[in-house]
């Protein structure tokens, strides 16, 4: 059985109105995703699938941890994340303008994948900057050997003599 199918949501049976759904993705989910930055996690899933006649409005709240690797020191840390977003799809069989919100499935569809939703809406939660979080006393909680390290390589002198002459220039008239 493939990993993903608990997340194709078999909406032709419901009845109208508002059902919930919740998943655990882990770190089975994120190995589904071929070069996934994101190999592990527990990330919290609540769906609220408000079935309409023509139409489904999908409510994600999403609250968990994955692991990242912090950019400044290249260790794997905890990264918090939360938030919510949600997904219109309208069943016509026209062709209507989409968005990252709003998808069209024809009105013979009786079911929709949700894995890749969560995928991305996972992924960007995620903050561009990557690094550990600071402690209570505004530290940071990176390796501090490695800190240590990177204190020393900027504090180093690299002059090159190639710009000596070039400091010496005055701009000023």
């Amino acid at each position: 059985m493939n990993y993903l199918n608990q997340f194709v949501i078999q909406f032709s049976g419901l009845e109208e109105g508002i059902h919930n759904f919740e998943f655990i993705i882990d770190k089975e989910f994120f190995k589904e995703f071929e070069y996934s930055e994101i190999t592990e996690g527990k990330v919290k899933v609540n769906l609220e699938l408000d079935r309409q006649t023509t139409m489904l409005v999908l409510n994600f709240k999403i609250k968990g941890y994955v692991i990242c690797m912090c950019d400044r020191c290249l260790e794997e840390y905890q990264q918090k994340i939360s938030g919510s977003e949600q997904l219109i799809v309208k069943l016509s069989d026209e062709k209507i303008q989409e968005s990252d919100e709003i998808i069209t499935l024809p009105t013979t569809a009786h079911q929709i994948d949700i894995s890749h939703d969560i995928y991305d809406y996972i992924n960007l939660m995620i903050p561009y900057k990557r690094v550990h979080q600071e402690d209570k006393n505004g530290k940071s909680a990176c390796n501090p050997e490695i800190l240590k390290k990177i204190e020393e390589l900027n504090n180093q002198k690299n002059n090159d003599p190639r710009w000596d002459d070039l400091k010496k220039i005055s701009l000023k008239n």
